[in-house]
């Protein structure tokens, strides 16, 4: 190891007021890591189609001791003009933060706040479970994350709680380097939805976000998580998303790319728990020259486990798509279920989709099956509509409206609508 590293490596900041020192353990260990870990290698099948490079945090130093400040009153008294949200967050580009409940919703126990303000209310309880599936020691990037994330969300659902509406969250960049972190912990018989919006119209050049999220879904628990990407046109962002299964527990994920120069998401569910069941679904719509990176990964540890994913993707211009996924099912986890489906639809040529789909089965008694496929929009189908009066372009919106329909028809119907009415803003733009 050169001086140089051994030098960054120790010049970390002082611990920040306020700051536990279990929470400056953490970002002392992610520091280091960042620094004294290699960049991922090209020839793993999750950086084969993107380089790692393009990720590396410039100049660090800046993210240090750059903690949100708490939106002002009058922010926090508009927040819950929408009935039908139980909560709502923010963040902005002034690094202003806040989260606010229905009052009736907060009765109940439930927690939501910035990430900071529940390390300082529920120390024990953010203390147990931040970093501790996406942690330092997870890879070159979420280390950096751990070192110097300075915004964030915590939400906290306590036991036998069913909250029927969903909680909204507004993740705005917040300059040239977001660093942010979502932590949710759904405590035992409990039901909750989080749509985790990142949308922004910033055209600045060199726009570039880290991100965290790490889920727990506690013994018979229900998560759905909505993950919507419309950044900007510059922007990059690269993502990683973990959810651990308890017994019998149950978790949604939903990946919309719409946004962005580059996006890599590498989005993975851990069923930890006999019966825990995980559904995955993804609409990734690219144009221009976007390039999408998407990695999903089901770690099925527990027997009569059950997952399935089902990724789409539609390209145009000149965009390009990876994606690769990855099945995986212990030896002492028998009895699984487990499916992979990735549809890549390329509207014209000049477009390049790229699909991975993979199985680590290390027992018998399993059910699995898996598939990918890539092709350009079907002719005759193109021919007969334009045959019965439709445009071409009326007739290609249909025909990707189609496209995607039978996935949007599996999710629950207020997220499937939502999914459904931002591609067809992406279509009509």
């Amino acid at each position: 190891m050169d001086a140089i590293m051994i030098s960054k490596m120790a010049d970390f900041r002082k611990i920040a007021a306020g700051e536990p020192d279990w929470l400056y353990r953490h970002r002392l260990a992610g520091w280091q890591a960042y620094h004294s870990k290699p960049m991922p290698e090209r020839v793993q099948h999750i950086w084969k189609y993107t380089a790692p490079d393009q990720f590396l945090i410039d100049k660090p130093e800046r993210a240090m001791g750059i903690l949100p400040e708490n939106g002002d009153e009058e922010e926090r008294k508009v927040l819950m003009i929408d009935p039908e949200l139980a909560g709502y967050g923010f963040n902005k580009g002034d690094m202003t933060i806040a989260a606010k409940l229905q009052p009736e919703i907060a009765k109940t126990g439930v927690m939501f706040s910035d990430l900071l303000t529940a390390i300082q209310t529920a120390p024990d309880l953010v203390g147990q479970h931040l970093g501790k599936i996406v942690g330092a020691d997870f890879g070159k990037f979420e280390a950096a994350n751990m070192a110097l994330w300075n915004t964030g969300f915590f939400l906290y659902v306590p036991p036998n709680t069913v909250i029927d509406k969903p909680i909204f969250i507004h993740r705005h960049p917040t300059g040239l380097q977001t660093i942010t972190r979502l932590l949710v912990v759904v405590d035992s018989n409990s039901d909750v939805t989080i749509l985790d919006d990142f949308n922004c119209h910033c055209t600045h050049e060199g726009e570039q976000l880290n991100n965290v999220i790490e889920i727990f879904g506690k013994e018979s628990s229900n998560v759905r998580y909505v993950n919507i990407q419309r950044l900007g046109p510059a922007a990059k962002i690269y993502s990683n998303q973990r959810i651990y299964l308890e017994r019998r527990a149950k978790s949604l994920s939903v990946f919309s790319a719409l946004g962005g120069a580059l996006a890599k998401m590498n989005a993975g569910t851990i069923l930890a728990g006999e019966g825990a069941d995980s559904q995955m679904y993804g609409i990734a719509y690219g144009d221009n020259r976007q390039h999408f990176d998407y990695h999903t990964y089901h770690h099925h540890k527990a027997k009569q486990t059950t997952s399935n994913i089902e990724f789409k993707v539609i390209l145009k211009d000149k965009a390009q798509s990876a994606y690769t996924g990855l099945i995986r099912i212990e030896n002492d986890a028998p009895n699984c279920e487990a499916y992979q489906e990735n549809r890549n639809l390329l509207l014209n040529k000049g477009t390049k989709a790229d699909s991975i789909p993979e199985l680590e089965i290390l027992n018998d008694q399993v059910r699995c099956t898996h598939g990918a496929t890539v092709g350009p929009l079907d002719q005759d189908m193109l021919f007969y509509l334009k045959s019965r009066g439709f445009s071409e372009s009326e007739a290609i919106k249909t025909l990707v409206s189609g496209f995607v329909e039978s996935t949007l028809g599996k999710m629950p119907e207020t997220i499937g609508h939502i999914i459904h009415e931002l591609v067809r803003v992406k279509m009509e733009g």
